[in-house]
């Protein structure tokens, strides 16, 4: 019995011992893996923009004799300027002004008939309707004499506005019909600038958040210039989906701008006005099983790190825009993000 005892006594201290030694092997030590974080942070999205442009004139019209005529003489220097009310073409003003002569011949007469009926009228001699008929006679001969002086004014072509010959579309010579163009003019006193914005931008910009704009001239110019909004067009172009925009500013003293020549415009949106949006670093992103977007976010609590969809919009300088997905404040893994794994154990990296 006593040696029975021993047996059992020895047995439960070799088990215990056993036990003892398996623990021992199963506690193993989990160690952080050191990885770099970057903040959520608000960040203001696209706030300059340039665009190409072409230079246009205020204005561009193609003027023509409202009479036809013989064409008598032109001035029209290409790529001069000329001055408003300078004449720049003349028909053979004979035919207008024999026409004029005759007219007020015809209203002397038609004058001295209406007089002689009235006299007549007056004795009881005539009628209401012979008055009636000269009254009628007389105020046509007037109107034939306003045309006809009109059509003298306008044998004489002059120029509308201070403005530069772009083209002379005929010669000093010729027989000119009725609305027949004999020249292409441009009013330089304001520049414009038409250029296209894509759908995107006008959609999340409006022409309030514009700071600053500004048109760029290379070459011989080689010269920047603050511009203003002038107008936009509301239908987009149906197969770039842009939508025309329009800034302009005066004419710069001193400087030669050829429409039809190319600038860069830049607009410059304000800091205050413009849409804000959460933000990361483009190297935290990672791609899902699903092509989803997703990010490694870090749980400060238990220092561990989970996978997160987020919604992303445009990238701007290294940040892409998260649209859902995130709250200010948190911290992502923003380096190494393809060697990560779901409940990580990490610890963030430190420049000290």
């Amino acid at each position: 019995m006593l040696i029975k005892s021993a047996f059992c006594g020895l047995l439960v201290v070799l088990v215990i011992a056993g036990c003892s030694d398996n623990s021992n092997e199963q506690v193993i030590e989990e160690k952080p893996v050191v990885v770099q974080l970057a903040e959520v942070k608000t960040a203001i999205t696209e706030h300059e923009f340039s665009f190409p442009a072409k230079v246009k004139a205020k204005t561009t019209v193609d003027l023509s004799f409202r009479i036809n005529g013989r064409l008598k003489s032109i001035y029209l220097p290409e790529g001069k300027e000329i001055k408003k009310g300078q004449i720049i073409a003349q028909l053979e003003p004979e035919p207008f002004e024999r026409a004029v002569r005759m007219a007020e011949v015809k209203v002397k007469q038609a004058e001295l008939e209406l007089k002689r009926v009235k006299a007549i009228a007056i004795k009881g001699i005539g009628s209401e309707k012979s008055v009636d008929n000269a009254q009628v006679n007389f105020e046509l001969a007037e109107i034939e004499l306003e045309i006809a002086k009109a059509n003298l004014e306008y044998s004489v072509l002059k120029a509308p506005f201070d403005a530069l010959v772009a083209k002379r579309l005929i010669e000093n010579k010729g027989f000119i019909k009725t609305g027949v163009a004999i020249a292409r003019l441009q009013d330089l006193s304001r520049i414009h600038f038409k250029f296209d914005i894509p759908e995107r931008l006008i959609n999340a910009y409006s022409r309030s958040q514009v700071a600053k704009a500004t048109a760029f001239m290379d070459g011989a110019i080689n010269k920047e210039f603050e511009i203003e909004f002038v107008e936009y067009s509301t239908e987009p172009d149906p197969i770039s989906q842009t939508y025309g925009v329009v800034y302009a500013m005066d004419a710069p003293k001193g400087v030669e701008i050829t429409p039809g020549i190319y600038a860069t415009v830049k607009l410059s949106g304000s800091d205050e006005d413009l849409p804000q949006a959460l933000g990361v670093p483009v190297n935290a992103l990672v791609t899902g099983a699903n092509e989803e977007m997703a990010v490694w976010v870090y749980d400060p609590t238990t220092e561990r790190i989970s996978n997160q969809v987020v919604t992303v919009g445009s990238i701007i300088e290294g940040w892409v825009v998260i649209l859902s997905g995130l709250e200010k404040g948190q911290k992502v893994v923003s380096a190494g993000v393809n060697q990560m794994k779901e409940g990580l154990l990490v610890r963030p990296y430190s420049h000290q």
